[in-house]
């Protein structure tokens, strides 16, 4: 099961939907920054996912509008989605890809330049460190921050966070004194982020979310319900 199929049944899951209750409920909770999917696409899965029985569907008639087909989780399609995410739990992170795999090739750029583009993310990552700070607060200050998946998402993404802040500071200090001057030219870490240089030199302009915390803080509804 791909991301696509595991998300839209996840919210199947959640109560009967209809295609297009699920596009405005990928829209609000910002799951498109994770996934690349169009409106055709949703109802191509949608229907895929039918064929393998996953989800049954069953036409209705709201007022004077078209018959729209209502999309309802079977009991071999949440067996499935269940497993699929204590699949997804129990992994660990996949290490050798993205970030991992750039520091496995450090070689290929000049002292300088590794310096430069891991400033560059100690710098977006404490802005998004920062950001996401301020909405679990926001949870804190609203009484939600103990719902079980608000409180995973939250403390899980900050503890990842602040672990790699420790290790950024840490190896861009020994860098600098394995590689004297590298430093120079260099934004300072509390620096503004529009800096021309900042953007041509970031390791992966799509993983830096301008606001990660809105994203999410638009995941805070009811996970699927079912058998534990």
């Amino acid at each position: 099961m791909n991301d696509a199929e595991l998300t839209i049944l996840s919210l199947v899951a959640e109560g009967p939907r209809y295609g297009y209750e699920i596009q405005e409920l990928i829209d609000e909770r910002g799951l498109r920054e994770w996934l690349t999917i169009g409106f055709s696409s949703i109802y191509y899965i949608l229907n895929r996912l039918e064929r393998q029985n996953m989800l049954t569907g069953q036409y209705r008639t709201e007022g004077r509008g078209p018959a729209r087909k209502l999309y309802t989780i079977t009991e071999a399609g949440r067996g499935i989605l269940q497993t699929a995410i204590a699949d997804l739990l129990r992994q660990p992170r996949v290490l050798g890809s993205g970030f991992e795999l750039g520091l496995a090739n450090l070689r290929a750029l000049k002292p300088r330049q590794v310096y430069q583009v891991l400033n560059h993310h100690l710098i977006d990552l404490r802005h998004n460190l920062e950001s996401v700070e301020k909405a679990w607060q926001r949870h804190e200050q609203e009484g939600t921050s103990n719902t079980e998946h608000i409180r995973a998402l939250y403390t899980h993404s900050l503890a990842i966070m602040r672990a790699e802040e420790t290790w950024l500071v840490g190896f861009l200090d020994d860098w600098k004194t394995r590689y004297p001057g590298v430093e120079q030219d260099s934004p300072k870490v509390n620096d503004d982020e529009s800096d021309p240089a900042h953007a041509a030199t970031r390791i992966n302009p799509r993983t830096v979310s301008s606001d990660p915390a809105k994203m999410i803080q638009r995941l805070k509804r009811r996970p699927p319900t079912g058998e534990s």
